[in-house]
């Protein structure tokens, strides 16, 4: 599309621009390079694990080069980009991997591996032995993901897919959605007959993969399901005592333990089974519920309302199985008490009858006497701390929100004067590199590592086309920008096809002289529509 034109009239006369015209592109149509994310099911149920894989498959180089090699160069990192990479608070109802140390794995330690940049990762140290010929040794790198490659075949044609597995537990019902996957940089798509390298750039996008966390089926759902969901249940009970009187309390523990959720086993209801109740009476709302390392432990306040050796009947738990996708009952063994009867004593009526009544216990507990204060006793004591202290916390108030309000302001003015000095040091920086560089990848460090501190972009992989667009944009001379393009452009040539292109001096020499000028141009503030008329 077109950005114009554009038309100025000052003092009688119209001036026109036809304005700036952009081409966007839409995703290159390609099978070289296949970014995908899946998941081992995209339907599990609460506490049931389940595997999200991110892959990336590449296209193998032709025989006899592809035994050997892989269609990644060591010197150039593909960007990688997924949200779910990034090093966060866990997702609310997802439990997920350590990613620190899932990542901390996998970084190519050697520095020669084929690799990946993964998100925006960088690193301040030392990029190895190369670095030391560095202007900036210490300058942020990507760090460089080693990722396990396999030899796979997709759609009648071979690949080398490189894979990064991640397993998650959900822990409530919802969806989470992992994804999209974006896949950017330089492959290695063939061998030129002098055996040299051919690369491509490639950007393609896998797209995202949402996994939905579902309750268990209604169909087939006992009365005494307690919500849990695994493989395996064990469910024991206990009284506190083995002998009782008729209406004593008793305490009954219920444990459930097993490979089993957790997090949504609930209190089972046993009135909901009448058996449990013939004999003994039973206080559902009032369940002391206790966490285990394999389960929950649940205490119930019971009481036997007759006499005799009672038992109490085996307690019916279901939970629903993931491996044979149906619910499971599963019973406690019964448990014997002998309940005694309590003591009668004998009253009389009004019609002169005797009549007898159940009581607890006939020994009365004597009360302790009761305790006085005498007056000498009370003292008054403030509730305030010492006046020092109570000065020290009133001031310790105004001054923590004092270093408050500064930290916003004090951090935003040394990210600033940062920057500063990383763009006032570019040009010396380059300027300094280009003359040590021995080799056309050095030189094409050097500059592009200028234009991404001078025009605040991330990474170091512009291209020459993306180099003259953003020179253009920063009001750079069409001239000068056009000829820095074309000066990177040998570069990047001389890389791959030394015996096609310049000797290098005939590269940096112009690049140092021509360095200045855009340095200087990109120093100049744009000028106001005004003085430009």
């Amino acid at each position: 599309f077109r950005a114009g034109p554009i038309r100025v009239t000052a003092a009688g006369q119209t001036f026109t621009d036809p304005g700036s015209t952009v081409q966007v592109a839409g995703l290159e149509k390609q099978d070289a390079v296949v970014a995908a994310v899946t998941a081992s099911s995209t339907s599990v149920l609460v506490e049931e694990p389940f595997t999200v894989t991110l892959s990336v498959a590449i296209a193998e180089l032709p025989d006899p080069y592809a035994e050997s090699y892989e269609p990644l160069h060591p010197k150039f990192l593909p960007q990688i980009s997924a949200d779910f990479l990034e090093l966060r608070q866990p997702t609310p109802g997802l439990k997920g991997p350590d990613m620190n140390q899932l990542l901390n794995g996998l970084i190519d330690q050697s520095g020669q591996q084929p690799s990946f940049a993964i998100n925006n990762y960088q690193t301040r140290d030392m990029g190895g032995f190369g670095a030391l010929f560095d202007a900036d040794p210490f300058r942020p790198r990507p760090i460089r993901f080693r990722l396990a490659p396999k030899k796979v075949t997709l759609n009648s044609r071979k690949y080398r897919e490189y894979s990064l597995s991640l397993d998650y537990t959900p822990t409530k019902e919802g969806e989470f959605t992992f994804g999209p996957l974006s896949f950017k940089g330089i492959i290695v798509a063939g061998v030129a007959s002098d055996r040299q390298a051919v690369t491509k750039d490639v950007y393609t996008i896998g797209p995202a993969v949402t996994v939905r966390i579902v309750p268990p089926p209604d169909d087939g759902r006992p009365e005494w399901f307690c919500g849990s969901v695994g493989k395996s249940m064990k469910a024991t009970a206990a009284f506190d005592a083995t002998v009782c009187k008729v209406g004593d309390p008793l305490t009954l523990t219920l444990e459930l333990t097993g490979p089993i959720s957790v997090s949504n086993l609930r209190t089972p209801i046993l009135n909901l089974q009448p058996a449990l109740a013939k004999d003994f009476r039973i206080y559902d709302d009032n369940v002391n519920a206790e966490t285990l390392s394999d389960g929950k432990r649940f205490r119930y306040r019971v009481r036997p309302t007759r006499e005799g050796t009672l038992e109490f009947p085996p307690i019916k738990v279901a939970y629903y199985d993931t491996a044979s996708r149906a619910y499971v009952t599963v019973a406690t063994a019964p448990v014997p008490i002998q309940a005694r009867p309590t003591t009668q004593i004998a009253t009389s009526d009004g019609n002169g009858k005797d009549s007898s009544a159940p009581f607890i216990d006939t020994r009365m507990r004597q009360v302790p006497a009761g305790i006085t204060l005498a007056a000498q006793g009370a003292y008054p004591d403030s509730l305030l701390p010492p006046r020092r202290l109570t000065r020290l916390l009133l001031l310790a108030g105004p001054l923590l929100c004092l270093l408050a309000a500064l930290v916003s302001p004090l951090s935003a003015f040394i990210s600033a004067l940062r920057t500063r000095r990383r763009r006032s040091g570019a040009l010396r920086r380059a300027q300094a590199a280009l003359r040590h560089a021995s080799t056309p990848e050095l030189a094409a460090r050097a500059v592009r590592s200028y234009l991404a501190d001078r025009l605040d972009v991330t990474g170091n992989a512009l291209t020459p086309s993306e180099t003259y667009s953003l020179l253009c944009q920063r009001a750079v001379a069409a001239e000068t920008a056009a000829a820095c393009q074309n000066l990177l452009a040998q570069l990047d040539e001389a890389m791959y096809r030394p015996g096609a292109s310049s000797p290098l001096v005939d590269i940096t020499r112009p690049l140092q002289e021509l360095l200045p000028r855009v340095d200087a141009a990109l120093d100049t503030p744009p000028p106001r529509p005004e003085e430009e008329t």
